[in-house]
């Protein structure tokens, strides 16, 4: 976490903006949550538990901040809003989003990268990450 929070300063230094607490709060959020891919509200209500008013207003515009930053990933799960993540090495994962339940379960596969990209050079382009949404249904919800 300290490596993160070291990026995150040195990435707003480098546009000299401030490493206010609102922004690092934010970011450890979103950093703290690896397995689970908060949205907005999501990380309103978290930092609101733990006695810290930032508004929502705060929250976007600093996510906004961040995916442009790089230092987030902005994932869209098949719901009406966006889900955080950080950002990772240059390579691609996807997620198994459940259309039951709602469970999102990450997964890599270095034969999927590698098929990537050679699509991507087949057509005069360079992968450089990417990310696969799948939706289906996990096995607790295909049993019932």
């Amino acid at each position: 976490m300290n490596k993160e929070l070291d990026d995150l300063k040195a990435h707003l230094r480098a546009r000299r903006l401030k490493a206010t607490r609102t922004r690092q709060l934010i970011f450890a959020e979103i950093v703290s949550t690896r397995d689970f891919h908060p949205n907005a509200y999501e990380i309103f209500r978290r930092l609101e538990k733990k006695r810290h008013k930032i508004s929502l207003a705060t929250i976007y515009r600093t996510l906004r901040l961040l995916v442009e930053s790089g230092l987030v990933s902005q994932v869209d799960l098949g719901e009406d809003h966006s889900h955080y993540e950080p950002e990772g090495p240059k390579t691609g994962h996807g997620h198994l989003i459940c259309l039951s339940c709602g469970t999102v379960k990450e997964f890599a596969n270095e034969r999927i990268q590698r098929t990537f990209g050679k699509i991507g050079h087949a057509n005069g382009f360079e992968l450089d990450k990417f990310s696969i949404q799948v939706f289906g249904y996990c096995r607790k919800c295909k049993r019932k």
